[in-house]
């Protein structure tokens, strides 16, 4: 199973993916929208940086069928509405880009 993984541009990876997962990187939302349309399997997005465009990223997630899991590298405080964290499984929060590894890590074990 491949997992796929969305980072901003602008953000590197500390460390490596787990195996199974390919990482995408994208400049605009609408790059986000694209890399998710094409594809299927399960999905980690950093959202940093998509706060303006969370509806269509939201939609984007919701239609193509995927499980996604969003990765916020600030803290959040679980209450504050989100297009895109309603759309997603669940949200890891507050670990930076550490988090994007450990959610690709349960999603590639079935989690």
């Amino acid at each position: 199973m491949n997992i796929l993984v969305l980072v901003p541009h602008s953000m590197t990876l500390p460390g490596t993916l787990p195996d199974g997962a390919e990482l995408v990187s994208y400049r605009t939302a609408v790059d986000a929208v694209v890399a998710l349309k094409a594809g299927s399997g399960p999905a980690v997005i950093l959202s940093d940086g998509l706060r303006d465009s969370a509806e269509a990223v939201s939609f984007a997630i919701k239609s193509s069928g995927r499980s996604c899991i969003e990765v916020q590298s600030e803290r959040w405080d679980g209450e504050t509405e989100s297009p895109l964290s309603a759309a997603c499984r669940g949200v890891i929060a507050g670990f930076g880009v550490a988090g994007v590894t450990a959610a690709a890590a349960l999603l590639l074990s079935g989690g």
